[in-house]
């Protein structure tokens, strides 16, 4: 668990921060299915963090540590998002540099995540972060893949 002066908290969440996960609705694309919320809590290979100000979750991660068969364990940066109130402040980088941390601790030999070429905000988050833009994963449609590697 990091916390700091300010009262902000970053830390995994588990199943007993359903409750939490539920109340920050708004954080999402879509609306929350409980029943989904509460299995992503529980299952092993998804990782869940928030960003977490008094009692209220104001950001989060969402990753997978992605098998493959013939590849070594990967890391999936699924979705990043943060409450407007607090964009601007480190709470990102605080989500993502906590969520690679953990990926390396799982032993994942590789982290990745996609955004639009026109998503300035997550473009910036992911250089800040020591993600790579790779340039051959750019499509037409605008996509980049920015790459994660542990710190030697």
């Amino acid at each position: 668990m990091a916390g700091d002066g300010a009262g902000l908290t970053v830390r995994r969440l588990g199943p007993e921060d359903l409750p939490l996960l539920l109340g920050a609705g708004a954080l999402f694309d879509d609306p929350l299915r409980p029943d989904m919320a509460a299995r992503v809590l529980v299952h092993p290979d998804h990782h869940l963090f928030a960003a977490i100000a008094g009692a209220t979750m104001i950001g989060f991660v969402s990753a997978v540590a992605y098998l493959h068969p013939d590849k070594p364990l990967e890391y999936w940066l699924n979705e990043v998002g943060v409450d407007d109130a607090w964009h601007r402040r480190g709470v990102g980088r605080r989500l993502l540099m906590a969520a690679l941390d953990h990926g390396w601790a799982l032993g994942c030999e590789a982290a990745w995540v996609l955004t639009n070429s026109r998503n300035r905000p997550a473009r910036g988050l992911y250089a800040a972060c020591g993600g790579v833009p790779t340039p051959a994963a750019r499509h037409g449609d605008g996509v980049i893949m920015f790459s994660f590697a542990p710190s030697p």
